[in-house]
């Protein structure tokens, strides 16, 4: 039982403890350490009280929130700085002659495609990992805003090979495709990069949770209408409880133990950002279905 004098037994004390607490204070961070002392205080005297759980757990995020930006700020420089390494390889390659035709005999130039190859696909990862970065922040902010990406020109099976490639060195995959050759859609290449990799990267986690995933994959279909291109990354993992369908866009919503419930929020948002739509379907112990749209390219543009 809390003690006679205690701040949380006396009539209006919790009122008159917290003004005397700032009125003491010759700081903003002398009234927050004042503030978390009384609150101490207040949860010995009332353990386990949903009230004081629910404020101590505010107060722990809002005070974890400025350590998480100032990591997601430095790692996104040192991305960048990744980044524009990748970027000046293939010229360092290309001005040592290796890639001139008939340069040296011992060359095996299938190799070397391998290479440029690989450094594709690490440029693209780490811009991504880099945007990501930037939208943790943002989230952080409650501003997530990818508009000013740019909308590019692009053959949709290029940029999906691609993103199978990236989302195979990341979590392995036994991939199928029932892809139409020649769709061409508008959209921010790095962003429709990653919401096939954010995709496929579920995907595999589903597959990883069968008790026999032998023989289990992923099919990456796409199919068209008169003004969008549709892809589809379909699993034949365990599928999505009926009961979490609905939520799985959501912020911090995951039906994974080790999720964070980040990844198909970006991608909602991502697809919405370039006048898509998303959105899954699933049986349970049926495997699960993604499906976004993404606009064609306009065949008199």
């Amino acid at each position: 039982m809390a003690g006679k004098n205690s701040p949380a037994t006396r009539p209006g004390s919790v009122r008159e403890e917290l003004g005397r607490v700032f009125e003491a204070s010759s700081s903003v961070d002398e009234f927050v350490h004042g503030l978390m002392s009384f609150l101490v205080d207040l949860s010995r005297e009332h353990p386990n009280h949903p009230m004081l759980t629910a404020l101590s757990e505010e107060i722990s995020r809002a005070s974890s929130a400025p350590l998480a930006a100032s990591a997601m700020h430095d790692l996104r420089s040192l991305l960048q700085g990744v980044t524009a390494g990748l970027d000046y390889a293939p010229g360092l390659l290309a001005r040592s002659g290796v890639l001139e035709p008939g340069a040296n005999k011992s060359i095996d130039t299938r190799r070397v495609e391998l290479v440029l190859e690989a450094i594709d696909d690490a440029r693209s990862g780490s811009r991504m990992a880099a945007e990501l970065a930037a939208e943790t922040l943002q989230i952080q902010r409650d501003c997530m805003s990818p508009k000013d990406q740019k909308v590019e020109r692009l053959p949709l099976n290029g940029a999906l090979s691609s993103a199978a490639r990236l989302g195979g060195r990341l979590v392995p995959l036994e991939l199928r495709f029932e892809t139409e050759d020649t769709l061409e859609v508008q959209a921010p290449r790095s962003a429709l990069m990653r919401v096939m990799v954010n995709l496929l990267r579920n995907a595999a986690h589903a597959i990883h949770e069968l008790e026999d995933p032998v023989g289990a994959g992923v099919t990456i279909s796409s199919w068209a209408s008169d003004e969008f291109a549709f892809v589809q990354v379909a699993d034949d993992g365990p599928g999505i409880p009926a009961a979490a369908v609905a939520s799985i866009f959501d912020l911090f919503f995951t039906t994974h133990a080790e999720g964070t419930g980040i990844g198909l929020y970006v991608c909602k948002t991502l697809v919405n950002t370039w006048g898509g739509m998303i959105h899954a379907d699933s049986r349970d112990g049926e495997g699960a279905r993604f499906t976004f749209s993404v606009p064609k390219v306009d065949v008199g543009a």
